[in-house]
């Protein structure tokens, strides 16, 4: 059906951006900051917002990763803390960011809990004492297994943190080996069981399937185990191989065989989702399970709906008052004005990550000229077992839609923007 898959949301975004025409505004573009400064210096919308705060050091980095992170070498970790602080500080002069609430911080990376428990406690309390944090504030920290002890995991929580995203990738200890994780099967399942026994928040963790020659056995023995020490919620890729990781280097080198069909990644995803859905899971989006009543993630679902994201740290990517924020280096950062079409497309991605299709709320998010096309797609998708009608106006995926749900999400967007054009 499609010749290719778009593997996440960003790659989603991409193609969306790209459709629009709006590749080069949505990208750069650049304004001073004074521009920026004017709607911040006002009172701020309702609407939910979050914090992003990026850590970008590791102490080892992995064969697959192309994010912004680099070795922690002899990085002063104290003068990073410190760079936090000031720059949460800096931030709070603003009435659009002090006055308003944040229902979610989300500490990414890199490794966040590569800085020690009290300099992260020096930031969290940095951040309490600056912004107007929910009562029910989610604060999620990202971490290795290795960089989070059990004794680290409840300081943490003493602190604030009520949810971790672990990036255990895979219990297969041939898996971890080809992934590059720090210690074999046991040594994961130990780490864990030590964290799940401490850590009284929401447990999340990430997997990666359709690794080198990763067999159907390995697939369910992951699901089997995330379901075993009642992990609250998974989110689950295939591995995508970037240009700049080291693992694509080899691989374009040759010195890895690596291949795989796209049949092989929708047999190991949907062997994956129909398992952890028998134990009891179920869909929060495209690429994420979650025990029912547990993990919300808060911080992904703002996003989802263009609410604000203040961006913290070196390397933090967000959104304030109409503006793309960036900050590239300590002290420097850089805003493009975000595209208003841009803007309300993205925003129905978003929606459309969560597999539930209500045709009567897009075509009024994206005006009635669009009803017809969107029924057209979405009819032919029913057709092709992607999609199904659960009432006239209602959609959900099936498990090949999920697999397929960026690619569904972009077809159906593009048929409403053309529509739309065919009728002005």
């Amino acid at each position: 059906m499609f010749a290719e898959r778009y593997r996440s949301h960003h790659d989603a975004e991409a193609k969306l951006a790209s459709i629009l025409g709006l590749y080069a505004h949505s990208r750069s573009g650049t304004v001073n900051w004074e521009d920026v400064e004017r709607p911040l210096y006002s009172a701020p919308p309702s609407g939910r917002r979050c914090i992003y705060i990026h850590i970008p050091y590791c102490d080892r980095i992995c064969e697959f990763c192309n994010l912004n992170r680099t070795a922690r070498g002899h990085t002063d970790l104290d003068a990073y803390t410190e760079y936090l602080i000031k720059e949460i500080e800096w931030y709070a002069r603003y009435p659009y960011i002090r006055d308003g609430q944040f229902d979610a911080i989300y500490f990414g990376g890199g490794t966040p809990t590569i800085l020690q428990t009290e300099q992260l406690s020096l930031v969290l309390r940095a951040l309490r004492d600056s912004f107007h944090l929910s009562e029910d504030c989610e604060i999620t920290l990202e971490s290795t297994l290795h960089n989070l002890p059990a004794e680290k995991s409840a300081r943490l929580q003493e602190e604030g943190v009520n949810r971790l995203s672990l990036g255990v990738q895979t219990f297969s200890s041939r898996g971890r080996s080809f992934l590059g994780r720090t210690g074999d099967a046991e040594y994961a399942i130990a780490r864990l069981q030590a964290i799940r026994q401490l850590f009284s928040g929401v447990l999340g963790i990430d997997i990666i399937y359709s690794y080198f020659d990763q067999s159907l056995e390995e697939v369910a023995h992951d699901a089997s185990l995330c379901s075993d020490f009642s992990i609250d919620g998974v989110s689950f890729y295939s591995l995508m191989i970037h240009d700049g990781s080291s693992l694509g280097q080899r691989i374009a080198k040759g010195e890895i065989p690596f291949g795989r069909s796209l049949e092989d990644d929708r047999q190991r995803h949907n062997h994956f989702y129909e398992d952890m859905h028998a134990g009891g899971y179920e869909m929060l989006e495209l690429s994420k399970l979650v025990r029912p009543g547990r993990d919300e993630y808060r911080y992904i679902r703002i996003r989802y709906e263009n609410g604000d994201v203040l961006p913290i740290g070196a390397g933090a990517g967000g959104q304030l008052a109409g503006y793309r924020i960036y900050s590239m280096a300590q002290g420097r950062r850089f805003a493009s004005k975000i595209e208003p079409a841009y803007a309300q497309y993205h925003r129905v991605l978003g929606h459309l990550q969560f597999g539930c299709y209500d045709l009567t709320t897009l075509s009024e998010e994206l005006g009635p000229d669009s009803y017809a096309p969107l029924r057209e797609r979405m009819d032919y998708f029913v057709r092709n077992g992607m999609l199904v009608p659960e009432t006239d106006d209602l959609y959900t995926l099936t498990t090949d839609g999920i697999f397929w749900g960026n690619n569904i999400a972009v077809d159906i967007l593009k048929a409403a923007i053309d529509g739309t054009k065919e009728h002005h």
